[in-house]
């Protein structure tokens, strides 16, 4: 028997011999001939054991390939979490200068209502002024109707 290399030990998880240990030196397990140190450390497994292990083995697999598909759709889902905020970024800084726009629409368009307020103050004042005015010289014309030629005729009576 030729020892090659480093004796190990290693664990089968074949369907005849599941969980069971042997030793090997290196080289047995490149070239599968005689000649080298191989020996079993377990007794050999029963056959519950038989039975069990290799669908315990089968569901293991499958668990950890459910597991990374759902690793890989966890990536897929934090990838497009990270573009949905990128997004939301963008859209509060636009809604950020939208905001902007609007105060200054806002601040130019009350800068134009006291210049309105002006000219609508300045219409009413003139329309009063112009009634008073006219209100007036009603007076004054009917004053001068009622009594023609005025209040210096009696005074020369007197």
């Amino acid at each position: 028997m030729q020892v090659r290399g480093y004796i190990k030990t290693w664990t089968s998880w074949t369907d005849l011999n599941p969980g069971r240990r042997f030793e090997a030196c290196e080289m047995s397990r490149r070239s599968r001939g005689n000649g080298h140190h191989w020996e079993w450390l377990d007794a050999t497994t029963y056959a519950r054991g038989k039975e069990l292990i290799p669908g315990l083995l089968r569901r293991m697999r499958a668990m950890e390939e459910d597991l990374k598909l759902i690793e890989e759709q966890k990536k897929e889902v934090e990838d497009k979490l990270k573009m949905v905020e990128r997004e939301k970024k963008e859209l509060e800084y636009k809604v950020g200068e939208l905001g902007k726009q609007k105060r200054v629409l806002e601040e130019n368009r009350m800068g134009q209502r006291p210049r309105e307020n002006r000219i609508w103050g300045v219409s009413f004042l003139s329309m009063g002024l112009g009634f008073l005015v006219i209100m007036m010289m009603l007076c004054i014309l009917s004053n001068w109707l009622t009594f023609p030629g005025g209040n210096s005729k009696k005074r020369m009576i007197n």
